[in-house]
């Protein structure tokens, strides 16, 4: 991809921003990430979607197999029993990842490539796949979104300020830096919109890249089936191209439900292994019931959790509508789905996280609709500016220790952040493999950020004193009275402690 002028400063942001810091915790098993590199492995190493079985042993359930010896166990499992008419997770069967399938089967190339340097390790494992599969087609899609910005007619300096927040201030930054479905269904579904909205129709690819966003993640599916509308609407021609287009991944999914559940409508969550989310998911339809303000507060204004804090200039976006028209209005559809889908489901607290996971395809949407908004308003830009370097100071900040707040933290940039930074905790990094201590290893990590604030106040008297308002708010947000997850996650941290920390002492 040959750079146009401007992108080389984005690119080596982007890339700081995503991949200088290797965060990572092999001890803990993050079961969002690690069952879908279970599931590569068991393609790579074995052409099979069953990650390994459950025996009896000694008179209990046990999870055997070649990837649960080496590697150990990993929750959010489905489990199809040997017996027919028992149910999980009491009886013995083969196990799965209780994921949809794409993001594995993607991964499988990388293992097998992987594996001709020697067997497979976890975290060689995770950063290969981290990197191929997430990490630099992240960097490739913002700035090829900013590319479609200004092909749109948005202002150059509107773009910058829109790819940034998007990239940098959102939970595109934290899952594009994770092998999980978030950040992969968002670009799957990011580059279908560019295929029906940029330049000529490529109905072809609108399906697949649609079609490969449910196969990454099934929330996906109302999302997906408004940009097909959306395009078919605008262009008026294409349907039978764009169902060639999703069959293979269609195909996919159908392969995977039936070899692995019976039927090609039989899903992972009607076999999950683990009580617990079983009964998580069992109120209302599916998961989906009535929004209650508990869900509206904690999703989208609390501290520990919701979008507005830790992506305030997201919340521009729901002012679309007042200026934009017709299909401008794409991305605030899709928006408005993800927003009522997170206050209508279950498992809107969404586990370990930093922000609401399950609605990261709301961040390049989100950029789309502000920079079509600020087109339309120039005026909103010093407020854009403002609202996005608050979002980049403290995602950028939360991202550079973890992926996920253990539940009882009520404000993590206080509670986890500040101490795990202000004790030198910082995450594998070259500088830091080099023997450089502390957060001086995570330099080019922090100059980048900086740059990217810097590049967004723009010495903007309005947007300076927005971000010192929103940034004094986010830190003097109220933190829990426990003070045990910093402590637990120093414990993991991969070298422990990390060379210049000053560990955590017991009170």
């Amino acid at each position: 991809m040959r750079l146009r002028r401007g992108e080389g400063l984005l690119l080596l942001l982007l890339l700081a921003a995503y991949g200088w810091l290797f965060v990572f915790f092999a001890h803990i098993n993050n079961p969002n990430e690690l069952v879908r590199v279970y599931a590569a492995r068991a393609l790579a190493e074995e052409q099979t979607w069953s990650i390994g079985r459950r025996e009896i042993a000694f008179g209990r359930f046990v999870d055997v197999g070649r990837i649960h010896s080496e590697w150990g166990y990993v929750n959010d499992k489905a489990l199809t029993c040997d017996v027919p008419g028992e149910r999980p997770p009491r009886c013995t069967g083969r196990l799965f990842a209780a994921k949809a399938p794409a993001a594995s089967l993607l991964g499988a190339p990388v293992l097998m490539v992987l594996r001709a340097f020697g067997p497979l390790k976890k975290t060689s494992a995770v950063f290969a796949l981290r990197w191929v599969c997430v990490i630099l087609p992240s960097v490739a899609f913002w700035i090829l979104l900013r590319r479609w910005m200004l092909d749109s007619g948005v202002p150059e300096a509107a773009a910058l300020v829109s790819t940034l927040c998007g990239a940098l201030g959102s939970l595109s930054l934290t899952y594009g830096q994770m092998f999980a479905g978030h950040q992969m269904a968002a670009l799957a579904l990011g580059a279908a919109f560019l295929c029906a909205f940029w330049g000529s129709f490529r109905p072809f690819w609108v399906g697949f890249f649609c079609a490969l966003g449910v196969a990454l993640e099934y929330p996906s599916a109302p999302a997906a089936a408004i940009l097909v509308a959306a395009a078919l609407l605008r262009h008026r021609r294409g349907g039978l191209r764009v169902a060639l287009g999703a069959m293979p991944w269609m195909l996919v999914l159908a392969q995977f439900h039936w070899s692995a559940f019976g039927a090609p409508w039989s899903t992972p969550y009607g076999h999950l292994e683990n009580p617990a989310f079983v009964r998580d998911i069992a109120p209302g339809f599916m998961g989906i019931s009535w929004p209650s303000w508990e869900r509206v507060y904690g999703s989208l204004f609390s501290p520990w959790l919701g979008l507005f804090f830790w992506a305030p200039w997201t919340a521009l976006a729901l002012l679309a509508p007042r200026w934009l028209r017709r299909f401008d209005l794409v991305p605030a559809a899709v928006i408005a789905y993800y927003l009522v889908f997170q206050i209508t489901h279950a498992l809107w607290r969404s586990g370990w996280t930093v922000g609401p996971r399950y609605i990261t395809p709301v961040a390049p949407f989100a950029a789309i609709s502000v920079a079509l908004l600020v087109r339309e308003a120039p005026r909103l830009l010093p407020i854009l500016r403002g609202l996005g370097a608050a979002a980049v100071a403290a995602t950028g900040l939360a991202s550079a220790v973890c992926q996920g707040f253990p539940l009882e933290v009520i404000n993590p940039l206080r509670e986890v952040v500040g101490p795990l930074l202000a004790h030198g905790y910082v995450p594998r990094n070259l500088l830091q493999l080099l023997g450089v201590p502390g957060l001086w290893s995570a330099l080019p990590y922090f100059v980048a950020l900086a740059a990217a604030i810097a590049l967004l106040l723009q010495r903007s008297a309005v947007a300076i004193a927005i971000a010192a308002a929103l940034i004094g708010i986010q830190w003097a947000a109220p933190p829990g009275k426990e003070r045990g997850a910093v402590r637990f996650l120093a414990a993991q941290w991969e070298p422990d402690p990390p060379p210049g920390a000053r560990p955590f002492t017991e009170r």
